[in-house]
């Protein structure tokens, strides 16, 4: 402090060239019309038609359960267009995760998965447990080292199997004559 203003603008200006600028934070205002920016998406969780399912007819509406299965990492992936064919697979770049719809084309999945790390998951749309097992081993074979934690699951077996056990648990539970409360 000085009475001097030549003196006190000379020490500020020392003190500003030794601290830098300040840099006062402001806040910003925006409507609440414009919302929030985030990082979510909502996904509505209903009972898929289980024949449907097990006539493969529900890939749109499972593939965001294979997306979270696999870790949710990457953007979730784009459905299969209303209209368009099923493809004989699904490798979405940005997720570690592969889809084999068509169990005839494994080699044509592993052309495109081939040098990828970091898969987590392949699915594998089989009925029969020997295919499951043969492809299994073969995408374990081709692509085990790169990715060690690599699981196979069998759709859509799996996820019908899934609701039978729940299914057959609860008709025990109500059988013997618990409440589940």
């Amino acid at each position: 402090m000085t009475p001097n203003k030549a003196r006190f603008d000379a020490l500020k200006g020392e003190v500003q060239s030794l601290l830098g600028p300040m840099l006062v934070p402001e806040e910003e205002k925006r409507p609440l019309a414009d919302g929030f920016p985030a990082n979510l998406a909502y996904y509505k969780l209903a009972f898929l038609d289980k024949d449907q399912v097990a006539l493969k007819r529900a890939f749109n509406e499972i593939l965001p359960l294979l997306w979270l299965k696999s870790g949710a990492m990457g953007p979730p992936p784009m459905p299969v267009p209303p209209g368009s064919p099923t493809p004989a697979f699904m490798a979405p770049p940005d997720n570690p995760f592969a889809v084999l719809l068509d169990e005839d084309r494994p080699r044509d999945l592993l052309a495109v998965l081939a040098g990828r790390h970091g898969l987590r998951c392949i699915f594998i749309v089989t009925d029969s447990q020997d295919a499951f097992r043969d492809l299994s081993a073969q995408f374990s074979d081709a692509l085990g080292a790169g990715s060690p934690a690599l699981a196979t699951v069998q759709l859509y077996r799996d996820y019908l199997d899934n609701f039978r056990i729940n299914a057959e648990s609860a008709g025990a539970r109500a059988a013997v004559g618990e409440t589940g409360q």
